[in-house]
């Protein structure tokens, strides 16, 4: 028992140092959130019309709001996601980063990430008490009208 000891603290201080690379920063989180690293712990996964999936998170999201959905194309997910996030603990800019542009929509005002952020082909917009984050290519093929925000 005693032998086996000093590898049980090396085992225990390793867990405690390491950081989960989602928790680095929001821009991570939420990029991780849309290419489905977050999806075993969902409370719900569908399939919808189209070749839509959705994926909802409402008692323990991701990132640090009341809730979460997530709708994606189901043959493209990580050029084609839509994610709602209902009563965020974080801002639009936040969401958005540093060096992101204004633009304007149908919708609004929005934002668009700057080219060196994970997030450079999404639009971040302001919904009510949530926020709206699509990319270029969920536009093109669900809401065109708001492709010229990303022009």
């Amino acid at each position: 028992m005693l032998r086996s000891a000093p590898l049980l603290v090396a085992a225990l201080l390793l867990g405690a140092c390491h950081r989960s690379p989602a928790a680095d920063t929001l821009e991570q989180r939420l990029v991780f959130a849309a290419n489905g690293s977050y999806d075993a712990q969902a409370d719900q996964r569908d399939r919808i019309a189209g070749g839509l999936r959705r994926v909802v998170w409402t008692t323990h999201p991701p990132l640090d709001a009341a809730a979460m959905t997530i709708t994606y194309d189901g043959d493209s997910r990580a050029q084609a996601w839509d994610l709602v996030i209902q009563q965020p603990k974080f801002s639009a800019q936040d969401a958005a980063g540093a060096g992101a542009r204004t633009v304007t929509t149908p919708q609004g005002v929005g934002l668009r990430p700057a080219a060196s952020s994970g997030l450079k082909d999404v639009l971040v917009l302001q919904s009510g008490a949530g926020l709206h984050l699509l990319t270029r290519g969920y536009a093109a093929q669900r809401e065109p009208a708001l492709l010229n925000a990303f022009r």
